[in-house]
């Protein structure tokens, strides 16, 4: 391990250096949904709602360089097909025609929408819960159409920060400046001069001129009294957007499971070394991007349901390192490449539908909290999960070979002890979470669905260590208890949000039915497959 400790000493250091450059129009502080962040995911998460992804590939351009035209030259990005309507009854019902492209502009949908007033207003009068899916794409074609037009007016972008007379700290367009002769101290007004010398200089193409007005911009951000951002975090947010670590951790793992496949067809130790040092990288990238936002954010790693798939599979990783440091045998690679891609690709699900460094809720808004009852829950989570894939490969392992004993009685151990950790956390995290409700809400404890989830998790897990200790539940019964424990836990994870009652179903998404429900069909199949499949095998025949 001498090799591959130096390796991730060297990939801390990298990761540890951004490059330095000056301040770029990406940087320029934006406020959009409640909080101040660079104009370059202000264009990607608008660009992500118009066109469903978050940069014009086909185009060449960049969130912020579409933007930049858009402002520049409004007439012609209401002609561009910027609009992906997927649904032809969207399309009929603006008597439209529908394309395979299902690519529109402005102009094309925005004449049509007006004839469809009546219908909006209805549709927006009704709860979310009773809108059909047909309505609510509907409603949101015509919010975005009214947020295009916004954006093409300077109107939405809130680019200069407030005097000291506004106590609301609500930030102020161009738009309101220019069109109500808003007055301006001397602090806006140079931020807005500079502002247009570098659209005049965009416009002309000088890139002298360019460079000029955002050095402008930024000394004059610099020297603005009672500014509520840091340019460094700015351009902090703006590299993790470029680069995307979460995208390159997901390939280290994807890497690290094909090399280790390899490996075990064709035995090298070479190749595992590789395997694993691919592993290790994805774990370095995948925990220096949740630190990152950490930075940005300032709070703990843990606030929204994407944070929490984000940080569970970190977890997980942590965990099946641990597990190879101490087996060696790939094992630990195996369910740290799987689980990891896996929960990457659902963190993206999650992460397609706007901000993930959303504001959060009132009563979410503690960062004491948030670094105790909530990582604590969530490291319980990840270790429960940890503890059922284990446990499938136990399963797994004594329907392949039933009769290697100290392999199985290894791989056991293991699921053991993983199995105590992740009661430790569940259990303390639940007990933080009702020392939370005490102090938030009055009581230790109200039967919350999401309290009841925590409870299920602690209750699944103590029944389990109780039946293996008392004799009742030999090796394959637990790591059968144990590998439906990831159904208690999706059901407290992901579950309790689609009821949408209680005090924890606050902004998370309601739309995971189908695929926990998927989820839950495949994982009754798989682990009672497993445990039964090899006892039907050896069932002696009736003649």
């Amino acid at each position: 391990m001498n090799l591959l400790t130096k390796y991730l000493f060297y990939l801390l250091i990298f990761t540890s250096v951004q490059v330095t450059y000056g301040f770029e129009i990406e940087d320029i502080p934006v406020q959009d949904e409640g909080r101040i962040k660079p104009l370059d995911t202000f264009a990607r998460n608008h660009l992500l709602a118009f066109y469903g992804k978050r940069s014009l590939k086909d185009l060449d351009l960049t969130a912020t360089d579409w933007l930049m035209n858009l402002i520049l030259d409004p007439h012609n990005g209401r002609k561009q097909k910027i609009f992906n309507v997927r649904n032809p009854d969207v399309i009929a019902s603006l008597l439209m025609e529908w394309t395979t492209e299902h690519k529109y502009s402005f102009n094309d949908i925005a004449p049509m929408l007006t004839g469809q007033s009546a219908m909006l207003a209805s549709i927006d009068q009704k709860p979310s819960k009773d809108r059909t899916v047909f309505e609510k794409q509907l409603l949101e074609l015509s919010r975005n159409i009214l947020r295009f037009e916004e954006i093409s007016y300077l109107k939405a972008l809130k680019l200069i920060p407030p005097g000291n007379d506004n106590s609301s700290g609500e930030w102020m367009s161009p738009y309101d400046f220019i069109l109500t002769g808003l007055p301006m101290n001397q602090y806006q007004e140079k931020l807005l001069g500079s502002l247009q010398a570098y659209l005049s200089g965009r416009l002309a193409k000088e890139e002298h001129t360019m460079q000029k007005a955002l050095l402008d911009y930024e000394n004059a951000l610099m020297s603005f009294p009672n500014k509520e951002f840091e340019i460094d975090t700015l351009r902090k947010e703006t590299w993790m957007n470029k680069v995307n670590l979460f995208y390159i951790s997901l390939g280290c793992y994807i890497m690290a499971f094909i090399i280790l496949a390899l490996s075990w067809m064709t035995q090298p130790l070479w190749l595992s070394r590789i395997s694993i040092a691919f592993l290790i990288s994805g774990t370095v990238l995948h925990g220096y991007g949740i630190i990152l936002r950490m930075l940005i954010m300032g709070r703990p790693p843990v606030s929204t349901l994407y944070e929490s798939i984000i940080f569970v599979s970190f977890i997980i990783m942590i965990f099946s390192l641990i597990l190879e440091y101490f087996r060696r045998d790939g094992l630990g690679i195996f369910i740290g490449a799987i689980t990891g891609s896996i929960f990457h690709y659902i963190g993206f699900s999650y992460a397609s539908d706007g901000d993930t460094l959303g504001m959060l809720v009132a009563v979410l808004n503690s960062n004491f909290w948030l670094a105790t009852h909530v990582t604590t829950i969530t490291m319980g989570y990840g270790a429960s999960l940890m503890a059922g894939c284990v446990a499938h490969l136990y399963l797994l392992q004594s329907l392949r070979n039933p009769h290697d004993e100290p392999r199985l009685k290894s791989i056991f151990n293991n699921l053991y002890g993983i199995t105590l950790v992740a009661l430790f956390f569940t259990l303390f995290g639940t007990i933080l979470g009702g020392i939370w409700a005490d102090q938030s809400w009055g009581r230790f404890w109200g039967w919350d669905p999401k309290e009841n989830g925590a409870l299920l998790i602690v209750l699944c897990q103590l029944m389990m260590i109780h039946m293996r200790l008392s004799g009742i539940a030999k090796r394959a019964e637990f790591a059968l208890g144990m590998g439906l424990n990831n159904i208690t836990v999706a059901l407290a994870w992901f579950g309790v949000n689609l009821l949408q009652v209680g005090l924890h179903s606050y902004g998370f998404d309601d739309g995971v039915a189908r695929n926990l429900f998927i989820f839950i069909a495949v994982e009754l199949v798989i682990c009672f497959g497993l445990y039964f499949w090899p006892r039907l095998k050896t069932k002696p025949k009736v003649t």
